[in-house]
C-alpha cells in the first residue's frame, strides 16, 4: 500500500520505523497501485497509536511524503492516491492461518480523507479499526525499505513475505490466490510464463535488490501446471563498516570497561569483579549498579562499606524507588526520541542528496552529459565488467547504468566531475538546518 526511492505498532529495528501489520492487511487482495500502497502502510504506521481513541487523525502532506520517502512537489499525485484509497475496495484475509481455508471480507481502506492546506485528515471505519489495532500475527514493514521499491508488485511481494522472517519458506500459496496477494486480475498474464516473467521473476528482484531479505519462489506442479508457490527466505547480511569494531571487539571493550569501572567506583577488589562478571549477566549488574548509585543511602553518605553494599545489592537484587524508574524511563524515551529524529534526518538526505545528483544532471546539455558518461565508462570499466559478471541476465552495457551500484559510483563520479553540482549540493548540516526551520515555520503555521 506506496510512491518513488524510501506497520499496526511502532518498533524499531535498525533505527528505521517500522509498521507491524495485520496479517489480513497484507494477505489482502486488491489492485493497489505502489503509491496507494506507500501511503496506506504509511499513514497506519502514524496513526496506529491513536487508532482506537481518535474518530479522525491528521498528518501534513510534508511528513506523508517524508514518510513515503517522496521528494517531489506534485501533490496532485498524493492527492489521487488518497482518493483512490476510499475508492479501492480490498478483500481481507485471503488467507487464514487458523484453518487454511479463505476467509472473505470486504472494506474499503479509508473511510474519509480531506485536504485543508498543509494538513491531510483521515479516518478509519470502525470495522477497519478493531481488524487493524488487535491483529492476531504481523508482518513487519520497514518504511524506509518501502520508499525504495518501484513496483506495486516488488511491494506486495515483500509485504506477503516479511511476516515469515525467522522461518526458511513461506507457507504454500494456491496460485490463484497468489495472483490476488499481487493485485494480478485473473484475465491478465492468463499463461505462467508470462505471469512469471512480468510479474514474478520482477518481484523477486525488487525484493532481493532493495529489501533486507533475499528470496527465491519454489513451485510445486500438478502434471504440467504449476498449481501452488511458496518463497524461500533468507536474512541479507548485514555489513560491518570499515573503521568499525567487531562484535567480539565490541564484547571484550564492554567487559575491561565493566570490571574497571566495578573496581574503581565500587570499590571491589580484582577477583571479586572476575567473581561477580562470571556469575551475573553484564545488564544486571548495571542496572544494580544504578541503583546503588541512585539510593537515598548513597547520596547522603550514608554507605560506609560500598563493596559489601554493591555485593547485597546483587544478592538480594535491589529494586530501584519508583523515582529512579520514572527519571529512567524518561531519560530513555528521550534518548529513544533523538536517536529516531536523528536517523530520520540522516535517511532524508540521503534521498535529498540523491535526488539533486540525479536532478542537475539531467539539466545539462546532452553533449556534456554524454562527455561525462564516456568518462565514467573509462574510469569505472572493472566494477562495469563485475557487475555485468555477477547480473549477466538482468543488466547489457548499455542498461548497466541502472544498477544500483553503478548508478551509485556515477553520482559520485559526477560530483568530482561538475564542481557546480558539487558547491549547489547542500551540506547535511545545512539540510538540517533548513529542515527544523521548515518544521518551526509549520508548527508557526499550524498554531495560528
Amino acid at each position: 500500500m506506496g510512491l518513488t526511492v524510501t506497520d499496526v505498532g511502532l518498533e524499531k529495528k535498525d533505527s528505521s520505523p517500522e509498521l507491524k501489520k495485520h496479517a489480513a492487511t497484507i494477505h489482502c487482495s486488491n489492485s493497489l497501485s505502489l503509491l496507494q500502497r506507500k501511503i496506506s502502510n504509511a499513514l497506519l504506521y502514524h496513526a496506529y497509536k491513536e487508532l482506537q481513541t481518535k474518530e479522525e487523525h491528521e498528518i501534513t502532506v510534508k511528513q506523508l511524503c517524508r514518510l513515503i520517502g517522496y521528494s517531489g512537489n506534485n501533490h496532485a499525485a498524493i492527492k489521487e492516491g488518497l482518493k483512490g484509497l476510499i475508492s479501492t475496495v480490498i478483500e481481507w484475509n485471503v488467507v487464514s492461518d487458523t484453518t487454511g481455508q479463505e476467509d472473505w471480507t470486504a472494506s474499503s481502506i479509508l473511510a474519509s480523507v480531506s485536504l485543508r492546506g498543509p494538513i491531510c485528515l483521515y479516518a478509519y471505519s470502525p470495522r477497519m479499526k478493531a481488524l487493524l489495532h488487535s491483529p492476531s500475527m504481523f508482518g513487519k514493514i520497514n518504511l524506509f525499505i518501502q520508499s525504495r521499491f518501484k513496483s506495486s508488485y516488488g511491494l506486495a511481494l515483500y509485504e506477503n513475505c516479511i511476516r515469515y522472517r525467522g522461518l526458511p519458506y513461506t507457507k504454500w500459496l494456491e496460485m490463484d490466490v497468489f495472483r490476488k496477494l499481487m493485485g494480478v486480475p485473473a484475465d491478465k498474464y492468463p499463461i505462467f510464463r508470462d505471469f512469471k516473467r512480468r510479474v514474478l521473476d520482477k518481484s523477486i528482484e525488487e525484493v532481493n535488490t532493495y529489501s533486507d531479505l533475499i528470496v527465491e519462489a519454489d513451485f510445486l506442479k500438478e502434471g504440467r501446471q504449476v498449481s501452488k508457490v511458496r518463497f524461500l527466505l533468507k536474512e541479507r547480511a548485514k555489513k560491518v563498516r570499515l573503521g568499525t569494531q567487531s562484535i567480539e571487539d565490541e564484547k571484550d571493550t564492554l567487559k575491561n570497561t565493566l570490571q574497571s569501572k566495578l573496581m574503581a567506583d565500587f570499590s571491589l577488589s580484582r577477583e571479586q569483579a572476575i567473581q561477580v562478571m562470571a556469575e551475573y549477566s553484564e545488564t544486571f549488574i548495571q542496572e544494580k549498579m544504578e541503583i546503588v548509585e541512585s539510593s537515598q543511602n548513597y547520596q547522603k553518605g550514608r554507605v560506609h562499606n560500598l563493596a559489601g553494599y554493591f555485593l547485597s545489592a546483587l544478592k538480594n537484587n535491589f529494586l530501584p524507588e519508583k523515582s529512579v524508574v520514572l527519571i529512567k524511563h524518561k531519560k530513555a524515551e528521550a534518548l529513544k526520541e533523538t536517536q529516531q529524529r536523528k536517523d530520520e534526518l540522516e535517511e532524508n538526505y540521503q534521498i535529498y542528496r540523491e535526488s539533486f545528483i540525479d536532478r542537475e544532471f539531467d539539466s545539462l546539455a546532452v553533449h556534456e552529459k554524454n562527455a561525462i558518461i564516456q568518462k565514467f565508462y573509462d574510469v569505472a570499466e572493472p566494477a562495469i565488467q563485475t557487475v555485468l559478471k555477477l547480473q549477466k541476465n538482468k543488466y547489457t552495457r548499455d542498461t548497466v547504468l541502472a544498477s544500483p551500484q553503478i548508478k551509485g559510483l556515477l553520482r559520485q563520479f559526477i560530483l568530482r566531475e561538475c564542481k557546480g553540482i558539487q558547491e549547489r549540493l547542500c551540506s547535511f548540516e545545512k539540510f538540517i538546518e533548513r529542515e527544523c526551520t521548515e518544521e518551526s515555520e509549520m508548527e508557526k503555521l499550524l498554531v495560528t
